[in-house]
């Protein structure tokens, strides 16, 4: 059975006051990291307070779907595979890897494997189809046994080749079930609320580093930086970038939480902040509800409030989606009021 005990915090965990230590080292960043790594506007530090996360986490995170996810077979908010899943959302950190660069042939093996599934059965049924046909009409001067065998080969191989792709494919998706989830073998960065470090990993795309650790930093000698760029239509996206202070130690945050609007990825900001902080309990937005009473402060902080354990799994649509109007009107007025 799944250890469902509340994480403990380590001496190095993080709390807000520790972004006003001073720090002792020169930076040591080199142009071109600054221009890739560090550019855009530096956010400030702070105590986030206010409940608020980005309004794509409600757009994106609906009820329903968290339900879906509940009823699968062998659920657990902590899966036995979790520790080495190269992506992780929970109460004790934020991992993130990307998309191989092969994705694009999981597209392709994902198609065909359902166009082997469709045209299996299509087959069969113009196989019974044209052997009952032959059977009542025959065609004349033809041996209706010759005719049949010939009927039965002609849709057999037809047949033969959409097993094949059917079969291969789920075969694939039975042995080869990384190659299948489309993620490089290890994760990029991880932000660990339990130790309040950021590790950023050597090269998560080679088997041989997958997991190879080139920094591990605390989080509060990161500085945060809002970065912009032009969409196709000229409309301005933004992303965040986590980059330390002395060392060319860089966290690309966009993987996670997307480009988006300057409103949300502010608000991700701050997330990221509250989620850190260990005084703090964790961001109250639904990917985090399932993981909130296994972290010792957020169990405290809604044993106190008295909060619902299921808040937004159980919400009717109705009400959910006025949270997701409600939440965008708080943060325009937080950050823009």
């Amino acid at each position: 059975m799944t250890d469902l005990t509340p994480i403990t915090y380590a001496d190095s965990a993080h709390t807000s006051e520790k972004f006003l230590w001073p720090r002792s080292e020169t930076c040591h960043h080199g142009k071109r990291f600054r221009l890739s790594a560090a550019s855009g506007q530096q956010l400030p530090y702070r105590h986030p307070s206010e409940p608020l996360f980005p309004a794509s986490e409600l757009v994106n995170t609906r009820p329903k779907r968290l339900c879906e996810l509940e009823q699968m077979p062998n659920h657990s908010p902590r899966p036995v595979d979790r520790p080495e899943h190269p992506l992780r959302w929970d109460e004790e950190c934020l991992r993130y890897t990307s998309q191989t660069k092969i994705y694009f042939i999981i597209g392709a093996l994902r198609a065909l494997r359902a166009l082997g599934m469709v045209g299996f059965f299509l087959g069969l049924f113009v196989l019974c189809a044209s052997l009952s046909l032959t059977l009542f009409f025959p065609s004349q001067g033809i041996n209706l046994k010759e005719e049949l065998i010939l009927d039965f080969l002609t849709n057999g191989v037809i047949i033969g080749f959409f097993l094949f792709l059917w079969g291969g494919g789920s075969i694939i998706y039975r042995f080869l079930p990384n190659f299948i989830s489309g993620y490089q073998s290890g994760p990029m960065w991880e932000l660990d609320r339990r130790t309040g470090m950021v590790k950023v990993f050597a090269n998560s795309a080679k088997k041989s580093t997958a997991w190879k650790v080139a920094h591990e930093l605390p989080f509060h000698e990161f500085d945060c930086y809002l970065q912009s760029s032009p969409s196709s239509q000229g409309i301005a996206q933004y992303n965040l970038s986590l980059v330390h202070y002395s060392v060319e130690a860089h966290v690309a945050l966009v993987g996670m939480f997307g480009v988006t609007s300057r409103l949300d990825q502010l608000a991700a900001w701050d997330m990221v902040q509250r989620f850190m902080d260990t005084s703090q309990p964790l961001p109250d937005s639904p990917q985090w509800e399932q993981f909130r009473p296994l972290d010792p402060t957020t169990l405290e902080w809604d044993k106190e409030i008295a909060r619902p354990p299921r808040f937004w799994r159980d919400m009717e649509d109705e009400a959910f989606n006025q949270k997701i109007v409600e939440l965008q009107d708080r943060l325009s007025a937080f950050y823009f009021g």
